[in-house]
């Protein structure tokens, strides 16, 4: 009997756990992949082209200091993120719940209420928002570097509350290079 509870314990611990598939970078990779350099002097310029790329991609420019060079933006939108962690232990709650209100003829039933709450709650899609610091500074004599970080952030919804007491879940650093390049074939367009 320990070994199936061990086994049946092991699959769980197998099926919460995130698989890291990702590729690991070195920083220097991550930032040649964030960064590029433009041949122009006319730093405000450059600058103007990221606010217009930004805001073409839905982007909503929140700061723009032209003395530093820094630019920050967000993006909100609607995303199904289940942490399966949260889910499963709300529902072995839940599961608990209905059977004691089982065996005392339904005096407990009100013990269900906030596990299915909780439950519906981790279903619904929640908020997620991308957010942007772009550092723009001059490189050399002629030149302008760009710097793009792009963070995804989950926010979790509060009783059913998208927008009211919404906490950050999780927060992911996004290292695809293809949205970076993308990113930056819409700004050479611009220049």
């Amino acid at each position: 009997m320990k070994k199936f509870l061990a086994v049946i314990f092991l699959i769980i611990l197998l099926t919460l756990s995130p698989a890291s598939l990702a590729k690991n970078i070195s920083g220097l990779e991550r930032r040649f992949e964030q960064t590029r350099v433009y041949n122009t002097k006319d730093k405000l310029k450059v600058m103007k082209a990221v606010a217009n790329t930004l805001q073409d991609s839905d982007f909503i420019v929140e700061e723009f200091e032209p003395d530093l060079g820094f630019i920050r933006a967000q993006k909100l939108y609607k995303q199904r993120y289940i942490n399966k962690g949260r889910l499963a232990g709300q529902s072995m709650l839940w599961a608990m719940a209905t059977s004691y209100a089982v065996f005392t003829w339904g005096s407990t039933a009100a013990y269900m209420y906030s596990p299915t709450r909780k439950i519906a709650d981790e279903l619904h899609e929640k908020n997620s928002i991308i957010d942007t610091n772009v550092i723009v500074e001059n490189f050399g004599k002629n030149k302008v570097k760009v710097r793009l970080v792009l963070v995804q952030k989950i926010t979790q919804n509060a009783e059913g509350f998208s927008y009211t007491k919404s906490s950050t879940l999780r927060a992911i650093r996004i290292n695809e290079p293809k949205v970076y390049e993308e990113f930056f074939a819409q700004l050479e367009e611009k220049l």
